[in-house]
């Protein structure tokens, strides 16, 4: 999933990463209490339409006949969405399926975030502004400037923006309150080049900063845990005399409070990770360092409170679980030729994890108990934090749209027609 370290292989893992990330995560962060599945709409795209229906498979409807995007949220009674990954125009289009034709909102947008009802945007010029969802654009106010346009980070969360600003000609990361009052708090210097390297803890958010982004070609010790505070926006470095390397970072993920990275990984002849080198260690917040697996992970996450879940360089998963900063048990989740791990946060916690690959699609409980939901049927699935269960693109079914639950029971088909994509699941 992940590419090497260079400057062109690193954007290009940004959108990748920007994509999945969006795909199983609220906009502004989790939600604190877990809804019904007739409390959430699913979008999903079939032959250029854009479909919405009840995540309980209850009022479907056509929300835009001539649809074609990427990227697509909600603010207010509005989704946003770019015609393309390219495209630097943000238009929007009622959710009630009122309009024959999307609006044109902005122009000139190089990021965009959705939280609380409200739509930010970076534009080139390195200007990030905020409107209501439901307004147009003459309610678009600017809060805050400069901007690095290199390194267009924009997450909103609990009363905050953060994003890379210039300094004095060098890249810091800021954060301000999302209203626009008050000064700019200069977190830590150096750049946060992906809402991947981005944790939203419970009582802090935490973040991965390269201290050294204008490195293009070699991998150097750069990266520095930060804790921010959600109220202030200062941030208090973890392991500023112990920074790890560019590469171990950036093939590897969070799980919790940790960041699990791949000590001694190189890059291989296409200039792709090769994970049959180096060794999975875990950074806490605290500062301690301790080796995870023997060998380095392809993807990372959590489920309940002490367990990190890893897919290894052998595409074999395994749950860890860590107590007192060290591996207490290791777990063999006995999947094989698997090549994704996410997980679901409901009520606060990470209570599922869910695994895909060649063979099926399995969900994982915090007992550890292995669930299948699908087969080589699944085609790609979709889910979000505090909504149950999981939507999935059924390849043998005409590749209608299902939902199971967590547990791999309840398979329900959603959709009497085939699906493109999912694109979107929103709380009502």
């Amino acid at each position: 999933m992940k590419t090497g370290y260079t400057y062109v292989l690193r954007t290009l893992c940004t959108l990748l990463l920007f994509t999945l990330i969006t795909a199983v995560t609220l906009a502004g962060g989790t939600a604190a209490q877990a809804a019904s599945l007739s409390q959430s709409t699913v979008y999903y795209e079939s032959d250029g339409v854009l479909y919405k229906v009840s995540g309980d498979g209850s009022n479907p409807a056509e929300v835009l006949i001539d649809f074609e995007g990427v990227d697509l949220t909600a603010a207010g009674s509005y989704l946003y969405y770019t015609q393309s990954s390219t495209s630097t125009t943000l238009l929007r289009v009622p959710n009630d399926g009122s309009s024959d034709a999307p609006e044109t909102f902005a122009s000139d947008v190089i990021n965009y975030y959705a939280d609380n009802g409200f739509i930010y945007y970076i534009d080139s010029k390195g200007s990030i502004y905020r409107a209501n969802g439901d307004q147009g654009i003459s309610s678009a106010t600017q809060i805050a400037d400069n901007a690095n346009t290199d390194y267009p980070l924009l997450i909103v969360t609990k009363g905050r923006v953060y994003y890379n600003t210039l300094i004095g000609g060098n890249t810091w990361v800021a954060s301000k309150a999302s209203n626009g009052t008050g000064n700019v708090q200069n977190l830590a210097q150096g750049a946060v080049e992906s809402r991947y390297f981005v944790n939203f803890a419970k009582n802090e958010l935490q973040l991965m900063v390269n201290t050294n982004p204008d490195e293009q070609y070699y991998s150097t010790k750069a990266i520095v845990m930060y804790k921010a505070n959600y109220n202030t926006g200062k941030g208090t470095a973890v392991n500023a005399k112990a920074k790890l390397d560019v590469n171990a970072v950036y093939s590897g993920g969070w799980s919790n409070n940790l960041y699990v990275y791949n000590s001694g990984i190189k890059l291989d002849s296409n200039k792709d990770y090769n994970y049959t080198l180096g060794k999975a260690y875990a950074l806490t917040t605290s500062g301690k360092t301790f080796q995870l697996h023997s060998k380095s992970v392809r993807e990372v996450s959590a489920v309940g409170t002490d367990k990190v879940v890893i897919i290894d360089a052998d595409q074999k998963a395994y749950a860890k679980t860590v107590t007192a900063s060290k591996v207490s048990k290791t777990s063999n989740l006995n999947l094989s030729n698997v090549t994704y791990v996410t997980n679901q946060w409901m009520n606060d916690k990470p209570e599922v994890v869910y695994i895909s690959g060649k063979n099926g699609l399995y969900a994982v409980n915090p007992s550890l108990k292995v669930s299948k939901i699908a087969a080589d049927e699944w085609e790609t699935f979709h889910l979000r934090d505090d909504v149950p269960g999981i939507f999935y693109i059924h390849a043998k079914d005409e590749f209608r749209l299902y939902h199971a639950a967590a547990n791999g029971t309840g398979q329900q088909a959603l959709s009497d027609i085939f699906l493109d994509n999912i694109l979107l699941i929103t709380l009502n």
